[in-house]
């Protein structure tokens, strides 16, 4: 009987094996160590649902079971996030790692590496949209509308990147979590494109 007990266990320890998620962290330097760093779902955050890790030697690390694909965030306590960029991370089987400081990034699975790069193009747009409001501002009046025209295909050109994003990755959490982010600049025809009418 216990030799079963025992061949049950390994065989359920064996069928959860592909569902291990490891992320480790690196922070910049060892400046936070002693500090915790915290794991919190995106949806449905109540405290059972939390990880939480120390830092030590400017690394942490979470690992666990991942049966199913989640997004999280990776987030210090309010005074540090000055410094450290809280990180969006889908929770998935696979090894992450995690780089977290004033631009914090991921990498190590397909969703978190998709993730990362929107969230890369998206800062750049983002940065540009930033410049040429600026340039708008203190231009002279002739200026202004080719200041205008720049700013307004870069509008177009981000909204087309976010849709085709969202179209592509229709079918996994990734894409589902722009389409929420992304929702309200959306046309009208984009939406019904993207929710399949």
């Amino acid at each position: 009987m216990r030799n079963t007990v025992c061949i049950l266990l390994l065989i359920l320890a064996g069928c959860h094996s592909g569902n291990n998620f490891l992320l480790r962290g690196q922070l910049p330097d060892n400046t936070y160590d002693g500090e915790v760093i915290y794991l919190v779902p995106l949806e449905n955050a109540v405290k059972e649902r939390v990880d939480s890790a120390r830092i030590k030697d400017g690394t942490f690390a979470f690992e666990g079971i991942a049966a199913v694909p989640e997004i999280y965030i990776i987030r210090a306590k309010p005074v540090l996030r000055f410094n450290l960029e809280e990180l969006l991370v889908v929770r998935e089987s696979g090894t992450l790692l995690a780089d977290i400081g004033k631009s914090s990034s991921v990498t190590g699975t397909a969703l978190n590496d998709s993730l990362q790069r929107w969230k890369e193009k998206k800062m750049m747009f983002d940065i540009r949209n930033a410049e040429l409001i600026k340039q708008l501002r203190t231009a002279e009046e002739p200026l202004k509308p080719e200041i205008q025209q720049r700013a307004d295909s870069l509008q177009v050109d981000g909204i087309n990147f976010h849709f085709n994003f969202v179209r592509n990755n229709r079918e996994n959490i990734v894409g589902q979590l722009v389409q929420k982010i992304m929702a309200g600049s959306f046309t009208e025809e984009q939406m019904q494109q993207l929710n399949g009418k």
